[in-house]
């Protein structure tokens, strides 16, 4: 088995992929990972890392967002064999995280708005 380690890291509006290796150890692939988590977040600790590469290791992928235009992904994609079957194709989607951010950013208005609408009931004692 072959584990091809990527990354995406977002910043704006720019966007840059890069392969970071390929290895054919599973824990080894994860400490690669692991070392480019260490290197985007300086402020990460210790156990933070370690827990990032425990992460990695079992579910083969890690989004860590430092602000709300910096975000950094990493991936690991299992090859056994030439072709990989069509569901884990897919590295990194951009048009989903897109998705998610205005599906969050619709709800957040609406409740603001929602909850600004209940504000304007009358008090107990208007001030005129």
């Amino acid at each position: 088995m072959l584990y091809i380690i990527t990354k995406l890291v977002t910043e704006g509006d720019k966007k840059a992929f890069s392969i970071l290796g390929a290895v054919d150890d599973k824990k080894k692939a994860a400490a690669i990972a692991a070392e480019a988590y260490k290197n985007y977040n300086k402020a990460a600790s210790f156990q933070n890392v370690e827990m990032i590469t425990e992460w990695l290791a079992t579910r083969l992928s890690h989004s860590f967002r430092l602000d709300k235009d910096h975000r950094l992904q990493l991936a690991i994609t299992e090859l056994d064999g030439e072709t990989l079957p069509e569901d884990k194709q897919l590295v990194f989607s951009a048009a989903a995280e897109e998705e998610e951010l205005m599906r969050r950013v619709s709800q957040a208005l609406f409740e603001g708005k929602h909850t600004a609408e209940r504000g304007q009931t009358t008090t107990s004692c208007p001030i005129e």
